[in-house]
């Protein structure tokens, strides 16, 4: 998070986890960290319910997976980013 609101490249050891009872508000883009309203290359989300994000420290470890939730299931948030990880949708 540090990275993020930093807006610096963050470092990753090892794997990590992250509960959000309720994924943005708002709506988020799928594909740029700092987006702050959709555009027409960002794939903007819906809001959403709660969410299990899954942070790894090798980025390869992301590649072969979905990524967009329309796709089923978990999906890889911010691909080709220094920020992706697994979003992991939650039933209500």
């Amino acid at each position: 998070m540090e990275a993020y609101t930093g807006k610096t490249e963050p470092t990753f050891t090892r794997t990590g986890f992250l509960y959000m009872l309720q994924g943005g508000a708002e709506g988020r883009s799928n594909t740029d960290p700092f987006a702050t309203e959709a555009t027409a290359d960002n794939e903007w989300l819906p809001p959403s319910g709660p969410l299990i994000a899954i942070i790894v420290p090798d980025a390869a470890a992301l590649e072969g997976l979905p990524t967009h939730p329309d796709d089923g299931g978990p999906w890889v948030m911010y691909r080709d980013t220094p920020y992706a990880h697994i979003m992991v949708p939650v039933k209500d």
